[in-house]
């Protein structure tokens, strides 16, 4: 258990470090409308998911809070993890705010990141809700009838 809390704050480390960079590394201005849109894609996308499984319910860690339950309405009806769709559309939106290749290795690092934790996740949530494995088989992790 120490250990798996151990590996779970280090891909929060990761995420959040690389996410940083990219965020703090765009330039939010008229010059890249494209990224910017689909910065504002990801922004809008995390609010409905927030808005589906209440604010309450928000962690960056992948470890289940006692009081979490199985959200399967809003986006997570499409998704298993809108949240962090939403996050890797956000970034990829801004990696693209100037484009930089050193950006686009993040990005790949931030999805690295969100697979492993989903994983976790999503081990959890079997073990807690004996429909997840019937909702998983319904519905994608990152990406509608992709991903």
């Amino acid at each position: 258990m120490i250990r798996s809390i151990a590996m779970s704050r280090l891909l929060v480390a990761i995420q959040v470090v690389a996410s940083a960079a990219i965020v703090l590394s765009a330039r939010p201005t008229g010059e890249y409308p494209i990224g910017m849109t689909i910065a504002a894609a990801g922004i809008a996308l995390g609010a409905w998911a927030i808005a589906s499984m209440g604010i309450r319910s928000v962690s960056v860690m992948p470890e289940l809070k006692s009081q979490t339950q199985l959200t399967t309405t809003g986006p997570y009806r499409f998704i298993r993890h809108p949240m962090y769709t939403a996050l890797l559309t956000f970034t990829a939106g801004l990696a693209f705010s100037p484009f930089a290749i050193w950006k686009l290795v993040l990005w790949a690092i931030i999805l690295a990141v969100l697979i492993a934790k989903a994983k976790i996740e999503e081990q959890q949530l079997r073990d807690r809700f004996p429909e997840y494995d019937r909702y998983a088989q319904q519905t994608k992790r990152f990406l509608p009838y992709i991903l």
